[in-house]
């Protein structure tokens, strides 16, 4: 239904409007309302955990903009976009203004146009990278992790305006042109921070010369963990977990020379075979509940890492 005011559909607060228009007011605060059979609300019930996480932590890097939108609402949007599988910013035009409005405390969204002049207004300002690192610094601060995991993922480029290299693609069986990211996630899988490269980037290059240096700086290390690293040369200052793209041992022993940085990962090109008789029943708790598994461990036999 159109509005009185002639603001568009479902715009119901015409005289916040007019004022944030003449200049006399900066912005306009979030209202929700009560609402009953409102589609999609359910995603109301992250917006407290999206806030927790930092969402709205940008406020410490950009610049607020005027008008009756701010960046809050542009930041709340999308992830609400998001949650709700909208996929891309056109696609918002499928959805009622008035009622996606309320979720996200307005009478109604801004315009498909608005949203795209909003997105390319704090793009330009070019922070996204102190952003980032400052998420990540509090969400590894606040869990103070001792194991980190890092993992390759082809982000495949469906686009006509980059020249990409190609790498292929397990899951499609392509050679398809992309960008590499390499994510950091914490133990249970949640994401800390993730590193953008070209396809044909080595993962062992790229954790020396990006991820190491970024983790040796988030973090954190107690006393007590100083303490324990001075009493036994056997301490790591944490655990990096990987596939076996990485394996390299003058790789292991650069990260616990330079750094005192443990590894966990599997050996490429494996041709022995333990005895199945050395193998034992154990029952391990992971997070998945307790699941019994067939273990053996031994010491390898030191050998020339060059001959590997």
């Amino acid at each position: 239904m159109q509005s009185a005011s002639g603001l568009g559909m479902g715009a119901s607060r015409a005289e916040e409007r007019l004022m944030c228009a003449m200049g006399l007011s900066r912005s306009v605060p979030l209202e929700f309302e009560s609402c009953e059979a409102l589609p999609s609300g359910g995603v109301l019930l992250t917006l407290p955990f999206l806030l927790e996480c930092g969402l709205l932590s940008y406020s410490n890097h950009y610049r607020q903009r005027r008008g009756y939108y701010n960046f809050n609402t542009l930041f709340i949007l999308l992830a609400f976009c998001f949650l709700c599988r909208i996929k891309c910013i056109e696609q918002i035009k499928q959805y009622a203004p008035g009622d996606f409005g309320k979720l996200v405390g307005y009478d109604r969204i801004p315009e498909v146009r608005t949203i795209r002049y909003m997105v390319r207004e704090i793009t330009g300002q070019k922070c996204v990278e102190d952003w980032a690192t400052e998420l990540a610094g509090s969400w590894i601060e606040d869990e103070t992790p001792g194991i980190y995991y890092i993992d390759g993922h082809v982000q495949v480029y469906h686009g006509r305006l980059a020249s990409l290299g190609k790498k292929h693609v397990s899951r499609q069986r392509l050679c398809l042109p992309g960008m590499m990211e390499f994510r950091v996630n914490a133990p249970d899988g949640a994401p800390y921070f993730f590193i953008t490269a070209e396809v044909n980037e080595k993962m062992i290059e790229m954790m020396e010369r990006e991820i190491i240096p970024q983790l040796l700086k988030l973090h954190p290390v107690s006393q007590e963990h100083k303490k324990q690293m001075e009493e036994s040369s056997d301490i790591p200052l944490f655990t990096i977990i990987f596939d076996r793209e990485a394996w390299s041992p003058d790789f292991f022993v650069r990260l616990w020379d330079r750094h005192r940085i443990a590894v966990i990962t599997y050996r490429k090109n494996v041709r022995d075979k333990w005895d199945e008789s050395l193998f034992r029943e154990f029952e391990v708790n992971t997070t998945m509940g307790k699941v019994k598994m067939k273990l053996h461990e031994k010491q390898e036999q030191k050998t020339d890492c060059s001959k590997i």
